[in-house]
């Protein structure tokens, strides 16, 4: 779909307006998050593999003591976008947009990126972005670290050249993914009923 609507993001063959993806307006990249809680305060937590790298979706519901990951861990917050950025989790298309966070916080592994939309696009378009395949061939590309440690570097990420569509059509394909991955969730729940 995001192929259909926008085309490929390296041509950019509609001839869409183009920004950097760590354009304030496009997207914050590993935002700090303001926490502000008590060591006690239960937060969401997310290990590597709660990532879902088919459903592109946080599997499982996890918490933890804020005091527990307030280090080494990094924080995000709900409809933030988490795209691992090591191997070979990244090729493998580890990624998902934040829901259901307790306290609307969470907490992940530090070999993930944090997305947060800016006002020009959408969490659902970051999240289709990332997933694509042409996408992370190019983030493959920039890899450093020796090998089977190499991760996709956050300057990659904000010297991205990203087609930002119009709000229209913007809206158009995020109601759409919004729709799809709650048909998803509606289709593994309705399974679980039938067994």
């Amino acid at each position: 779909l995001f192929l259909k609507m926008f085309g490929d993001p390296a041509t950019n063959p509609k001839g869409l307006p183009v920004k950097l993806l760590g354009d304030p307006a496009v997207c914050d990249i590993n935002p700090r998050t303001r926490v502000g809680l008590a060591d006690s305060d239960l937060v969401s937590f997310v290990p590597m593999a709660d990532v879902d790298e088919v459903l592109g979706r946080i599997m499982g519901s996890q918490s933890r003591p804020y005091g527990e990951v307030k280090k080494g861990f990094t924080p995000f917050q709900e409809r933030d976008v988490l795209f691992a950025k090591i191997t070979p989790c990244m090729q493998n298309g580890k990624a998902a947009i934040a829901s259901r966070l307790v306290g609307g916080i969470g907490f992940v592994s530090t070999e993930f990126h944090v997305l947060r939309a800016g006002s020009e696009v959408t969490p659902e378009y970051l999240f289709a972005l990332v997933r694509l395949q042409s996408f992370r061939n190019h983030a493959m590309s920039a890899f450093t670290g020796s090998a089977g440690q190499q991760r996709v570097p956050t300057e990659f990420l904000r010297q991205f050249r990203l087609p930002v569509p119009t709000g229209t059509d913007l809206q158009k394909f995020s109601s759409v993914i919004r729709h799809l991955l709650a048909c998803q969730i509606e289709a593994e729940h309705a399974a679980v009923k039938l067994d």
